[in-house]
């Protein structure tokens, strides 16, 4: 390790290496830690145990869920809909017209957020739609040129 800087003091120990800090106490840059972006061991270790208790844990999951007189059926009810289902709701609508989100906006059947994310989507894919039709359009027009230009 290189010599620290002038306003850096050293926390030495029996037990502790070298630890530079700068004058308010806070660990100084470049010291010993985990490099940025690299990924904890021990997450990574539960994260292998946890999927090789997958086919278990889905067995006393549904053990759990099965006896219904049981408070661990309520616990495992709750860890099926917190952890399996999307965060998102359903919401059913008639078709995808505009006026039909405005609606239910209006109505209160879908969030400013939902509302918003629809348009969003629907937008997206008028403009896939126009961009298909471009390409429709280009394709015949290439054909016709191909058939003037062998006469």
């Amino acid at each position: 390790m290189s010599t620290p800087p002038n306003n850096v003091t050293t926390l030495n120990s029996a037990s502790l290496s070298v630890i530079p800090r700068v004058e308010n106490g806070h660990f100084a840059k470049g010291g010993p830690g985990r490099p940025p972006g690299s990924r904890n061991k021990l997450s990574a270790m539960m994260l292998a145990d946890i999927k090789q208790m997958g086919p278990d844990a889905i067995i006393k999951l549904r053990e759990h869920l099965s006896d219904k007189d049981s408070p661990s059926h309520w616990k495992a009810l709750e860890i099926i809909l917190r952890y399996c289902l999307p965060p998102a709701r359903t919401v059913e609508l008639d078709d995808a017209e505009p006026a039909t989100i405005m609606q239910s906006f209006i109505d209160g059947t879908l969030s400013a957020d939902e509302a918003r994310a629809l348009a969003i989507a629907i937008e997206k894919l008028k403009n896939v739609a126009d961009m298909d039709d471009i390409l429709r359009e280009l394709q015949e027009l290439t054909a016709i040129t191909k058939q003037q230009s062998s006469k």
